[in-house]
């Protein structure tokens, strides 16, 4: 019985909070049940990135250091540069004839953040991100299927219709070609979608609301005296109301056990939103604190990423050319009456 997990982030930058709690508090929960493979989706990353690749190498260390520094461990699991897998676009490129147009343009997350990030021209590579998408997940789906395998996949609730699409996909193959994949099944965290600090957007490195991993004391408590409280509370020892403050929702997440005092502090009027987020403060630096330093000791001996991507990735290739095999049999493109073994392999 195969137990395994597929997920990823793309690599445009330094990590958030938001991927944090949305993502990476999941993944260490299930790191000891599970052989992961955790995605540096650099090749997604061109889809808004296309035209700033001089960042890419900068932006891959940055989240293998992120990665790290919360404490993945690529001992017990893999790191992959996508970009390195080349048996994912050649899955990519199957599964491209068996999606329509009316699926990618309906996708409401590829609508989401073509309106984000104000684009008037959409790439086709931009468009073929579930596709791509599809191709990374069931590129790691248990070869042949067995009773019992299991394919999850950790997102955040803006993923969802990717994984719906990846799933049809697979039901297609299978239906078309043979039996091959096994369906994904999605996991949530307990934070699926992390609001910015002025409740209107999602944290996000494109929106410029984000505080992230890396981000020093005093920077983090500037962004968050810079949030919003309840709107309606107009001056100092007024009620407020915390079901309505953002603030106060990210006390419910980084303190849970304390965030029931503000809110009868904020609803008598006698805890000051200034108090209020400095309490804040304090609680999520002391939660980064030990992020920061691990990121000391790995920016120090930086060696080490080169190493865990290379083999990550290598771990990967062998599940990938184990994938293509199958796939390429089912599809008849082996051709074993030609004998075209050597030119149709991954090695």
């Amino acid at each position: 019985m195969v137990k395994r997990i597929l997920t990823g982030m793309r690599t445009t930058g330094r990590l958030h909070l938001g991927h944090y709690v949305g993502a990476l508090e999941n993944w260490l929960k299930l790191q000891p049940d599970y052989d992961c493979y955790f995605l540096l989706a650099d090749v997604q990353a061109l889809t808004t990135h296309f035209d700033r690749v001089a960042s890419l190498e900068d932006s891959v260390r940055q989240v293998v250091i992120d990665w790290l520094s919360v404490g993945l461990d690529p001992v017990k699991s893999s790191f992959v540069l996508q970009s390195a897998v080349i048996e994912y676009f050649e899955l990519t490129a199957y599964f491209s004839f068996l999606a329509n147009m009316g699926e990618l343009e309906g996708n409401p997350t590829l609508k989401e953040e073509i309106n984000a990030l104000g684009m008037s021209k959409v790439n086709a590579g931009f468009m073929m991100y579930p596709i791509s998408q599809a191709a990374d997940i069931l590129l790691f789906s248990p070869i042949p299927p067995s009773p019992g395998d299991e394919l999850l996949i950790p997102v955040g609730q803006d993923q969802l219709p990717h994984i719906e699409l990846t799933s049809k996909l697979a039901r297609r193959f299978n239906k078309l070609y043979g039996n091959t994949f096994i369906l994904p099944k999605a996991k949530l965290s307990e934070v699926p979608r992390l609001t910015d600090l002025f409740g209107d957007k999602k944290m996000g490195k494109s929106y410029g609301n984000a505080i992230f991993l890396s981000d020093d004391p005093l920077a983090v408590k500037d962004k968050i005296k810079a949030g919003i409280t309840d709107p309606n509370k107009a001056r100092r020892g007024d009620p407020g109301n915390p079901d309505i403050c953002p603030i106060f929702s990210y006390h419910k997440i980084f303190r849970n056990h304390g965030a029931d005092d503000i809110a009868i502090g904020c609803r008598s009027g006698k805890l000051p939103c200034v108090e209020c987020k400095g309490v804040l403060a304090q609680a999520v630096n002391e939660k980064l604190d030990p992020f920061r330093d691990k990121r000391v000791r790995i920016e120090a001996n930086p060696k080490i990423i080169g190493d865990v991507i290379a083999t990550g990735t290598e771990r990967a290739r062998l599940i990938g050319r184990e994938t293509i095999n199958c796939v390429r049999h089912y599809m008849h493109l082996d051709y074993p009456s030609l004998s075209l073994n050597e030119i149709s392999s991954t090695e």
